[in-house]
């Protein structure tokens, strides 16, 4: 039987780690964070969310005790997902570019030892648009696609601040535009891909999850708390070090871009702002 798999696709900093952690809120989803970087996680010996190694999380380590990897497993393994998943890649994989059978081999391992846990959706919040075209074709999962739009400008305020990977605004407005015109062509051409904007979640988050839950067949009756409890989750943003995290707006960038400069970045973005309808 085919485990399904709802995947977040999208830019950095689009506010994937909030929505995962919400959606994560009710017993139909198991969230599990930036899955591509699950075998690099393992092999460096990296900690979960929670502060442990995931070898001694008590969520991970029964994952990582199934899947039984020697260390030349993950050599080979994460060679082939951190290589195939490469945004240069992509075109390809639109083109019919099939993955290897260590990749198919990579995810069926990780996917087989998560096989016992008895959430109805699993969730990957790795936002690569090469990941998801390949876990697309695979044939043991069911893969929906969640891609999530931000403000540029909202993006590469996130992206100045010190603190994990930090972008220039012109090398961020470059990576917008890549995954975000990779993101758009994967909502017009599958149906089983819907697009919600970060700034809809935050003022609206119920109507916005509807669409999500939609997405898989299920309802959402459920009321939205003040705060959720951050789950058992590889990669993620600074928040992921938080025991919850909450719905507020973040609309700092208002205040801290000069007028001039909002304008600039709207129009070397001009394609996706106006596209998704977003004001100068």
């Amino acid at each position: 039987m085919s485990k399904n798999l709802i995947y977040l696709l999208g830019s950095g900093r689009s506010g994937t780690t909030l929505l995962a952690t919400i959606l994560n809120s009710t017993m139909q989803i198991h969230t599990l964070g930036e899955l591509h970087q699950v075998y690099s996680y393992i092999k460096e010996k990296l900690k979960c969310s929670c502060g442990e190694r995931l070898e001694d999380c008590d969520f991970w380590k029964h994952v990582l005790s199934k899947m039984e990897l020697t260390q030349e497993d993950l050599s080979t393994l994460s060679q082939a997902q951190n290589y195939e998943e490469q945004h240069r890649f992509i075109p390809f994989v639109f083109l019919g570019k099939n993955a290897s059978s260590d990749y198919s081999k990579s995810q069926e391992i990780l996917f087989k030892a998560l096989a016992s846990e008895k959430s109805t959706w699993f969730l990957d919040s790795s936002k690569y648009i090469g990941r998801f075209l390949l876990l697309k074709q695979l044939k043991f999962l069911n893969v929906k696609g969640v891609y999530v739009i931000r403000d540029v400008r909202g993006v590469i305020h996130s992206f100045s601040k010190k603190v994990q990977t930090t972008r220039g605004p012109l090398n961020t407005i470059l990576y917008y535009l890549l995954t975000n015109i990779f993101g758009q062509i994967c909502a017009w051409l599958f149906k089983d891909v819907v697009k919600i904007k970060y700034e809809d979640l935050i003022e609206n988050p119920e109507e916005t999850l509807h669409k999500v839950y939609a997405l898989i067949d299920q309802r959402y009756d459920e009321i939205i708390a003040s705060d959720f409890v951050m789950p058992h989750i590889i990669g993620g943003n600074r928040l992921k070090s938080n025991k919850s995290i909450a719905i507020k707006k973040d609309f700092a960038w208002k205040k801290n871009i000069s007028r001039p400069k909002q304008i600039l970045y709207y129009i070397l973005a001009l394609p996706i702002m106006i596209l998704n309808n977003y004001k100068v």
